[in-house]
């Protein structure tokens, strides 16, 4: 997740992994409601997914799904 989609999840008040986790799928049609450009990206990216096992702490099973954390910027 780049800058631009970190500050606008930050200004609609998703701070945490937890909260994503979370999500059901109004709150995922609301908050896709304001992506813009990134609309579509929550369910094809997973990140309901992605957010449970990062707020679980279970990396090994992150990455053995998404790939290892940080190897975007490599």
């Amino acid at each position: 997740m780049g800058p631009k989609l970190n500050a606008l999840l930050i200004s609609l008040g998703v701070r945490r992994f937890d909260q994503i986790a979370d999500w059901t799928r109004a709150e995922i049609d609301e908050v896709d409601a304001h992506l813009g450009s990134f609309k579509g990206r929550i369910d094809r990216d997973s990140w309901v997914e992605q957010a449970g096992l990062l707020a679980r702490g279970d990396i090994a099973a992150f990455e053995a799904r998404f790939g290892e954390l940080g190897s975007e910027k490599t």
